[in-house]
């Protein structure tokens, strides 16, 4: 059986994606390699108290550079949540890190709709491949509105399943913009609190409960993976 030759269309969107993942790679090596010198100060507590006067010298600039990372989360889907969650908890606590990261999957998660809205599958492709979103797309649930809002819903509050695809197919299917936006952010607190949290003890040299939360939250993803399957076809066959 001969490979169907690929048009010059989806050469430019292969190239495109290789140049972001490339890009995103590069970003996050560098990112890690500024960041070793932080996690290091967290072996004792006279370090961690630096770190954290560190951080506020920072400011304004150090928020913002968190709230735009946040957003590029978001945006570039190949880049993990959770590390980009842990640090904002390391960085400014429980609940600023959260405040961040959910201002952050907003104006992310915003931003992706509407160009998902604008330019169609040309703009998901760049990201994901065809065959992936057309599976997704020919689903019953995906049809109704209203299924499709509760099972984005459940998926967006378990952690680790991957969700990604959803904000940028959201883009292409019936449902309304302010519904999708109050999906995408009320629905990641639980999970969210988790990894935040997590980061937050980690700062204050709490590793025992920071393991323990990390553990729970790979328990929770596991079982989500099986949830997330059970919960599409008990939604399909139910009359909403």
């Amino acid at each position: 059986m001969r490979k169907q030759k690929l048009t010059k269309k989806e050469k430019k969107i292969i190239t495109i994606r290789f140049i972001i993942i490339a890009l995103a790679i590069g970003l996050i090596a560098y990112l890690t390699y500024l960041a070793l010198p932080f996690i290091s100060k967290l072996a004792t507590e006279q370090s961690r108290i630096e770190l954290k006067n560190d951080i506020a010298n920072m400011g304004l600039k150090g928020v913002i550079i968190t709230l735009g990372l946040q957003v590029l989360q978001i945006i570039v889907a190949i880049i993990p949540g959770q590390p980009m969650e842990v640090i904002a908890g390391m960085l400014y606590g429980t609940w600023g890190g959260m405040l961040l990261c959910l201002v952050g999957i907003l104006i992310g998660s915003t931003v992706v709709f509407y160009l998902t809205r604008k330019i169609g599958m040309n703009f998901i492709q760049i990201f994901f491949d065809k065959e992936q979103i057309n599976k997704i797309k020919r689903k019953k649930i995906f049809k109704n509105t209203k299924k499709l809002e509760l099972f984005m819903f459940i998926m967006f509050v378990i952690p680790l399943v991957p969700k990604d695809i959803f904000i940028y197919l959201a883009g292409i299917s019936p449902i309304s913009p302010k519904k999708f936006m109050l999906i995408t952010t009320v629905a990641r607190i639980p999970g969210l609190f988790i990894t935040v949290f997590a980061g937050n003890n980690l700062s204050e040299g709490n590793f025992i409960i920071a393991t323990v939360l990390v553990t729970v939250f790979l328990v929770l993803g596991i079982a989500g993976y099986i949830i997330s399957d059970k919960a599409e076809k008990i939604i399909e066959k139910e009359k909403i």
